[in-house]
């Protein structure tokens, strides 16, 4: 075997060749090793067989411009063997793949289409009923109500603006997401609100109540509120109803879900019951969730709860059922479990929000003992 320097040296002027910058003398040289002894093994470096259909390309490419050429065509026959050799590699790596997607991504074969994830979009309904889709392209000012400017920012958020007298700007706004959508908004007094898919939040068009900064919520929200002692935040859902003068939280009060959850991630907040009126204060990294009239509390990994806003799924923070009810708001698709209990299974790991649906199933059935069958926007879950 020759040394590791002239191996090296050769390859080297086999990538000139490959890539036109190879000189007259530098051919010469590579001619005669290469015709020395035409019995020895022919080594190729790692970079050549990292690409293969690159390299077959290369070397086709190539070989039609040089075949006429007396001066290089004695390179043909070894260039012929590495090529029928890369082909077969690349045909042993295709059924190699093709074995493991079959094992590990029924997914992929059962895909009826690409499924994409959501994107920034909603809907505003002004107190006058008329409705503006925030997910076009507008920018700019989109209306005026009784003092009160609403315009749509170049990064796409929503911004009330009080013109007059703050008595003015009377009547009731509804911002609302559908599935697959996300949206953020600044209310009038410089709170900030982002909403999760299939959500909405109702406020009067000027925050005009000198005594108190009401919001309605359904489905999922972070809020980011702006202190004022003089008039409290509150957020008031179906179940419960939250008090604060400033701070950051997230609350979760999705209809299809078993309670409803508030995340506090600074400052403090009062959570109160609204069946049996019990209430507790929560501290940063607590989480009270409420549930058929019992308010719990414990501490949390807030970055997992907030995922959501952050753009991830986290796969382990839910329980799995949970899990499938978000994928199934953001993806707008259905899970059709067929009797089987899904209870026992647990997850862990993050992943995108931007992923297409069937990577985001990809990762769930490597980390468990289920299969997915998509059918159009319809998902099959079996064991």
């Amino acid at each position: 075997m020759e040394p590791d320097d002239n191996v090296q040296k050769y390859q080297y002027l086999a990538s000139k060749w490959l890539d036109k910058t190879i000189t007259d003398e530098e051919i010469e040289a590579f001619n005669l090793w290469y015709t020395s002894d035409l019995q020895k093994e022919v080594e190729l470096s790692e970079s050549f067989a990292a690409s293969e259909e690159q390299l077959e390309a290369r070397l086709l490419s190539r070989i039609n411009q040089k075949i006429n050429r007396p001066k290089e065509i004695v390179l043909w026959p070894r260039i012929a063997i590495a090529m029928s050799f890369l082909i077969l590699l690349s045909i042993a790596f295709y059924f190699y793949q093709y074995r493991t997607t079959m094992q590990d991504q029924y997914v992929a074969k059962s895909m009826d289409k690409r499924i994409l994830p959501g994107q920034s979009g909603a809907t505003l309904t002004l107190a006058d009923g008329r409705q503006i889709s925030l997910s076009a392209n507008k920018t700019g000012e989109l209306a005026n109500e009784n003092g009160v400017r609403i315009t749509k920012t170049a990064d796409g958020q929503l911004r009330y603006e009080i013109e007059r007298d703050h008595s003015q700007g009377k009547g009731v706004n509804i911002l609302s997401t559908s599935t697959g959508e996300t949206y953020m908004i600044s209310l009038p007094d410089k709170s900030k609100v982002w909403l999760n898919a299939a959500s909405s939040i109702e406020f009067a068009t000027g925050f005009n109540d000198p005594k108190v900064r009401l919001v309605k919520l359904k489905g999922e929200a972070y809020f980011e509120v702006s202190k004022d002692r003089k008039r409290p935040f509150i957020v008031s859902s179906a179940k419960q109803q939250v008090v604060v003068l400033g701070t950051h939280f997230n609350i979760s009060t999705y209809p299809d879900h078993a309670y409803t959850e508030t995340t506090l991630a600074e400052g403090s907040v009062k959570v109160t019951d609204l069946e049996t009126k019990a209430f507790r204060v929560l501290k940063p990294s607590e989480q009270s969730r409420i549930s058929k009239g019992n308010i719990e509390v414990k501490t949390v990994d807030v970055a997992e709860m907030l995922a959501w806003k952050s753009g991830e799924f986290a796969l382990g923070s839910e329980n799995f059922e949970t899990t499938l009810r978000d994928i199934e708001r953001w993806y707008n698709v259905q899970f059709d479990y067929e009797g089987i209990s899904v209870k026992d299974i647990t997850l862990d790991g993050w992943i995108s929000r931007s992923s297409e649906l069937a990577d985001v199933l990809h990762k769930i059935e490597k980390g468990t003992n289920i299969r997915f069958e998509i059918k159009g926007r319809r998902i099959m879950i079996r064991r």
